[in-house]
Formats: structure tokens, sequence, C-alpha cells
């Protein structure tokens, strides 16, 4: 009876534990190996699970050594060190191509064409820090008002610029999408989604120490959530192969600083987020 408690206990852990990382994507860790390996689940359990989740293994010879140590499986430990090595062959593969139509690591990548030797620049991920709404003008507005007054929430990017600037202002970029059923954590977006059509390019608010995009608005008698339509910045796409797509903007874009996110998963007051920014510089007055 106490041996069929426990079996019963250790498959609701089990449960709520996959729950859990669901919320998170399903990134497993050494650390999650471990713990399942500890739990007493099978090992070919655990494979399964390594093959259907988002995977970030270190298969280092000290993580080996420590995977190892608590007693974690030999083929489970095989199965991780394959995984790690398809994603590091592929992500080699791809970043030493200089043809935009070849495929590249996921991701969304400039293409600077007066750049012989490095058209390619990846756009680097970034995370909203910080959320927040209006301060005290906005307060004493809705005082005056009986709570009509809209208070706007902001989500807020660290730093006044973004790592990629620019010169130009008719940009061109290439999304590069992963068909990938358990991708790593750098390229979940580039898997779940299928096209540019699932992203958006959000002009951002410059301030001293910061970048500033609306992501809702509230009064007394309710909210709103989601980007402005007014701050959107329309592009165009093309397939130009397999998962490879061409970006253009309808219009040239003004100097400023800019993020491309993935419209299923747009910032709130309550959460934080990755984007993609970059900006353009202002041109020298001659």
């Amino acid at each position: 009876m106490r041996n069929l408690k426990k079996t019963l206990f250790c498959i609701a852990f089990f449960f709520a534990f996959i729950y859990a990382n669901a919320q998170q994507y399903d990134t497993l860790y050494n650390k999650t190996i471990i713990s399942l390996t500890k739990m007493g689940l099978p090992a070919q359990t655990i494979i399964s699970k390594i093959n259907t989740s988002i995977t970030s293994f270190d298969v280092s010879i000290n993580a080996l050594m420590d995977l190892q140590s608590n007693g974690v499986n030999g083929e489970v430990i095989n199965v991780m060190i394959k995984r790690n090595d398809n994603a590091n062959t592929k992500a080699v593969i791809n970043v030493n191509s200089k043809n935009p139509n070849e495929m590249h690591r996921p991701g969304i990548y400039y293409f600077d064409q007066n750049d012989k030797e490095n058209p390619l620049k990846r756009v680097d991920a970034t995370v909203t820090s910080t959320s927040k709404s209006g301060g005290f003008g906005v307060a004493l507005a809705q005082a005056y008002t009986n709570g009509i007054a809209n208070d706007n929430l902001v989500s807020a990017i660290s730093g006044s610029n973004s790592h990629l600037q620019v010169k130009e202002t008719n940009l061109t970029f290439y999304f590069y999408f992963e068909n990938n059923a358990n991708p790593n954590t750098d390229s979940w977006f580039f898997a779940q989604a299928t096209s540019p059509n699932e992203f958006i390019c959000v002009k951002l608010k410059e301030k001293r120490n910061r970048r500033e995009m609306e992501v809702g608005s509230a009064n007394a008698y309710g909210s709103t959530s989601g980007i402005p339509d007014k701050k959107k910045m329309p592009f165009e796409y093309e397939q130009v192969a397999e998962g490879i797509y061409k970006v253009s903007f309808k219009n040239p874009l003004k100097d400023g600083e800019y993020c491309f996110l993935y419209a299923s998963a747009t910032p709130t007051r309550y959460s934080n987020n990755k984007v993609f920014d970059f900006g353009i510089l202002k041109k020298d007055n001659d």
C-alpha cells in the first residue's frame, strides 16, 4: 500500500511538473533530467520527453560527470548529447553562408547589401524589462474626469539604443523559420510561427535610458490590450525558399528605434517577452 501511494505521488508530481514546464514551452535543462531521474521515471519515458520538448542541455565534460553522478541513465545522456550536437551542427552550417536565400539559423536578419563580407546581420533578441502605466499627470487627469481619462500601459526595453544600428531607411530583412517540432530555446518563435505575417513591427518611443511601446490602456470603466495600429509599421513579405522570407517595408522608415515581435506573445503590463530590436541612425546634415 505504501509503495502504491509513493507511485501515485510520483505520477501526480510528474504531471504537475510537466504542466508547470509547459507554461515555459517545456524547456528541459540538465537539472530537469536529474530531477526526473531521481523521481524514478524509466529512461525511455525521459527520452520520450526530451524528444517532444525544447531543450537547452550542457554536455561539457563536467556536466556529463554531474549527470553520471546523479544516476542519469547512459542512454538518456547519449540522447542529450545527440540533441545538442544536431543543434550545433545546424548552426555552424548556416552561419557561414552569405547567401540570404540559403537557410540560416532560425531568426531575423538585416540584409546589408553594401557589406559584401557580412551582408546578413542577425537581429538580437532582448527582453521587455518593465511594464508600467502613466504617472502623476494621468492620475490627476483621471481624478478630474471621474476616471474617464485613459492610463496607457507601457512595456519598456532597457537601454536608449538597440545593438543593431543601420543608416539606410529602405530596409530589407530575412526571416528564417525552422521546421522542427522540438526547437531549442533560441528558436522557439521561429518554430511556432510559419511566416512573417505572425509578427508585427513597432515604432518605439525613445527615453533617456529606455525605449517604450504602448501595449494597452485602461480607465475606471474598462481596459484594452494590444499594440495600437498607429504604432505598427506595415511591411510586405515574399517567400523565397522553404522557411525563408524576404521582408521589406511599404514606406521608408524614419530614424529612430523599432522592434519586431511575435504577435501571439505581445508584452502586457503583467508579463515580459522577447522582442527583436533595431535602430535607424539620423542622417548627418551636410
